[in-house]
């Protein structure tokens, strides 16, 4: 039987268990929220700040590349392409687009010697700005400038009315013409006010930024907007916008910030602006929520405290003689020898608490003001259960004694966990970090990661913080965990892992080499296949300089290269751009397509290039080239061989057939003179002179085709003249048009340059005529003595695409081909805008 308590000792220990229960739940509430809640809103500060650094760096980067493009469309295309378009035609382009992009205070079309030749609103045209980075730099590339005041532009932008901003930024890029060459720069102002509202936006409410700050830092670390409250000493490195997390750092005062330093990055265009983001917030600003939780906790815990333990010692004084019945009840069922067990001590007098409670009606004040102390345990319970973090209790006798719903979310705890050993819930890996059990020599608390396994077989990331619990005497009463959930952190870096091993994988496998050098030169990545094109092992080439791999002749000029590449904002150059020479190790030179790009990695700037080996193919190139020059050389010797024979042919029809044909005639009509009463003979003299008509007709006809008339007497204007009209005649529903656009209505070219044009005229001609059904046909001739530019084009049915390439069965269209190439003349065979067929020729002197 147990021992019969004292009435008195029970009497006075009943107010000082409640009180102690109360401060008990009031010291767990602390404990969670301070390690938890505080924990926590650290955390969600980390990921605020790094998230707004990267969110406004991202905004920013994608501002500069949408102007960028929207500034290279308008360069390179309409009015501005063309030189000849005039100061009207480009200023009516730059005024139509600042009426689209208010933004843009001044565009200006910007010659290559520094002169606005057009700008918007007519501003600034006539003066020269090539003192300015903004055309110094935007002729050779695209190119940003930093923030600065309208100083030229304020009188101007005032004058017109215009509303004058504080601080603009420099744009440029340059203007290219029909042939690719760059003759002009597109220079441009735009306000900065856009990147300020960015930067609100990013904030947001004032109310809602606790003190966090955003600045926009340049390459010279100086803030050029916002406002950065830490010291420059104390910023933290700049990182990639994709790997940006947010650090914990210390000013001069030890006041506490969490910062992120956030790089820009280059545009779509390889436009570098240089800036980075700075994102501050002080962590007291960040940590406010949980200090004011703390301090309400703490007052509304204290005052409950003092007020259940009031009310117990009052009513064990006033009623202590109606409940002492009561009072021996849960005497009895207590031991003799209490074992330091407060949580289950507790629950036995809850529970004769309740099974002594009567009606509401009849209840005294003793036994409200117990009750009320039971709904203030469970309203402190619902607290803990509410906290974000799993948080549980182990028992002295390793039992789980409380859990939270986020540890039963986390673990899958349900209801039947209640009191089971906590080893058989949860499996921790051998060898490692684990659970330090009710056995561990040290007081705590412990602090570590470690993965467990529930019962269900699910793996669980978490960060572990284990104290160790004591009652009012000191006793140890328990151990509370609180469990920072890692598993989906752990999960993303194991994807990163793959990727990086993917990666790896790639350049290992890949066909063209891939070498990386650092900051000095040396080389710090040498894959497999660079061993195969250079024939040396990658543990010879690794910190070696590149130069073993680079032709002597060209180490110099190499050096150079790579110096002003390292220099340029230009992150990446595309594979083929250009070629350069290898060295392999037996000495041979190669020729190699290379791309080359250059990054930051943990603050050290590392270039890497890619390369392909064309040796061979360039080979075949040369060999093909002399072919075509062979070709094109022996295509000239037989259209000089044909121009010759048919002169001779044609001279030998003019002269002696022509003449036969002639003399014959004339010998029929002076026998049909003497002879003409003979009708019989006179018939058959007739018909001789018939036919020798024909034949001279025949042989005139011929002559035309192999001696064009008038090309060599009066050039290629009256000989192409002469074949339209001799067209005309023969096909006059078809409308033929013969312009030409001369400076000198007597212009010559050399002799061959009017042959072959005349050739390809007269067969386009034909062509166009006996196959197009064509309704009309112009020919058109242009340009100077240096130049000639002839076109043919009808309306017809239109030359199919597979025809216009040539094809076995259309020898008219190589031999125009032929023709062009033995004259070193551009020959483009087509359709034409609006239907049918286009012939074009262009032969330039020298060329």
């Amino acid at each position: 039987m147990p021992t019969r308590l004292p009435r008195l000792k029970w009497h006075r220990a009943l107010p000082l268990v409640s009180l102690a229960v109360a401060l008990g739940l009031l010291l767990v509430m602390l404990i969670g929220v301070d390690r938890i809640v505080a924990d926590d809103l650290t955390r969600r500060a980390r990921f605020r700040i790094g998230q707004a650094a990267q969110t406004y760096a991202e905004e920013l980067n994608r501002d500069l590349s949408q102007r960028a493009l929207a500034l290279d469309l308008l360069a390179n295309s309409g009015a501005l392409t063309s030189p000849d378009a005039g100061p009207q035609a480009w200023r009516h382009v730059l005024q139509r687009f600042r009426e689209r992009d208010p933004n843009f205070v001044w565009l200006g079309l910007v010659a290559m010697d520094g002169t606005v030749l057009a700008g918007s609103d007519g501003l600034l045209e006539g003066e020269s700005i090539a003192h300015r980075p903004v055309f110094a730099e935007g002729r050779l590339a695209p190119w940003f400038g930093s923030f600065h005041p309208p100083v030229v532009l304020k009188p101007l932008l005032e004058a017109a009315g215009e509303a004058v901003p504080a601080e603009v930024a420099d744009m440029a890029v340059p203007v290219r013409d029909a042939q690719g060459r760059v003759w002009a720069v597109l220079a441009s102002h735009f306000d900065a006010k856009a990147f300020a509202l960015l930067r609100e936006d990013v904030l947001g409410p004032p109310d809602g930024r606790r003190a966090m700050e955003l600045a926009i830092v340049n390459q010279g670390r100086d803030v050029v907007m916002g406002y950065a409250p830490l010291p420059l000493g104390h910023w933290p490195a700049v990182r990639p916008s994709h790997d940006a997390p947010a650090t914990p750092v210390q000013d001069d005062g030890r006041r506490r910030f969490m910062a992120a330093h956030v790089a820009v990055g280059a545009t779509g265009l390889g436009l570098q602006s240089g800036w980075s983001v700075l994102a501050t917030q002080p962590l007291d600003a960040a940590l406010a929520p949980a200090h004011t939780l703390q301090r309400y906790v703490l007052f509304w815990g204290a005052v409950s405290a003092l007020l259940i333990g009031g009310a117990g010692a009052w009513l064990s004084r006033r009623l202590a003689r109606p409940y002492a019945d009561m009072l021996d009840a849960v005497a009895a069922h207590l031991p003799s020898q209490p074992e330091h067990l407060p949580v289950d001590q507790i629950r036995d007098v809850l529970q004769q608490l309740v099974r002594r409670a009567v009606p509401a009606a009849d209840r005294s004040p003793g036994e409200q003001l117990l009750l009320r102390l039971l709904a203030d345990a469970q309203r402190l319970g619902h607290m803990l259960d509410q906290m974000p973090a799993p948080i549980f209790l182990v028992g002295e006798d390793g039992r789980l004694v409380y859990w939270n719903s986020q540890a039963a979310a986390v673990f899958g705890w349900d209801a039947s966990a209640a009191g089971q050993p906590f080893d058989a819930l949860l499996q921790w890996p051998d060898g490692g970090a684990r659970w330090p059990g009710m056995a561990a020599s040290d007081v705590g608390p412990w602090s570590f990661d470690a993965p467990v396994q529930t019962l269900a077989g699910r793996e669980v990331w978490g960060a572990w913080t284990v104290s160790r619990l004591h009652d009012a005497e000191g006793h140890a009463a328990g151990l509370l965990a609180q469990v920072r959930d890692l598993t989906a952190e752990r999960q993303a870096n194991q994807r990163l892992l793959e990727q990086t091993e993917t990666l790896a994988a790639v350049i290992q496998a890949s066909s063209d080499a891939v070498i990386s050098t650092d900051e000095g030169g040396r080389i710090v990545l040498f894959n497999p296949a660079a061993e195969r094109i250079f024939g040396v092992a990658a543990t010879e080439m690794l910190a070696q300089p590149l130069d073993r791999l680079i032709p002597e002749r060209v180490r110099s000029a190499h050096h150079g290269e790579m110096e002003r590449f390292a220099a340029s904002r230009v992150s990446r150059r595309a594979m083929g751009v250009g070629r350069v020479a290898g060295l392999r190790s037996d000495g041979e030179e190669l020729v190699l397509e290379a791309s080359i790009s250059q990054t930051t990695v943990q603050g050290r700037r590392v270039q890497t290039a890619m390369l392909r080996d064309v040796t061979e193919r360039v080979r075949a190139e040369r060999a093909q080239i002399q072919y075509q020059l062979e070709l094109s050389e022996l295509t000239h010797q037989l259209m000089d061989q044909e121009r010759a024979t048919t002169r001779r042919l044609a001279q030998l029809l003019h002269d002696r057939l022509g003449q036969s044909l002639t003399a014959l005639r004339l010998s029929c009509e002076a026998l049909s003179v003497r002879y003409g009463d003979k009708s019989d003979l006179g018939e058959r003299l007739g018909k001789i002179d018939r036919l020798s008509q024909l034949a001279l007709a025949e042989v005139r006809e011929a002559l035309v085709d192999l001696r064009p008339p008038l090309l060599e007497d009066q050039g290629l204007v009256a000989a192409l003249d002469n074949e339209v009209q001799l067209h005309g005649r023969d096909r006059g529903r078809v409308a033929l048009v013969f312009d030409v656009e001369l400076q000198d209505a007597g212009q010559r070219w050399p002799a061959d340059v009017e042959y072959a044009a005349f050739m390809i005229a007269r067969e386009a001609l034909t062509n166009a005529l006996q196959h197009a059904a064509a309704r009309s046909i112009q020919i058109t001739l242009s340009r100077h003595a240096e130049a000639l530019n002839l076109s043919v084009m009808d309306d017809g049915g239109g030359l199919p695409a597979e025809v216009a390439m040539g094809r076995p069965g259309h020898l008219g269209l190589v031999g125009m081909r032929e023709r062009a190439l033995a004259i070193h003349a551009v020959l483009t065979l087509g359709p034409r805008e609006g239907g049918g067929t286009q012939v074009a020729l262009q032969w330039e002197a020298g060329q």
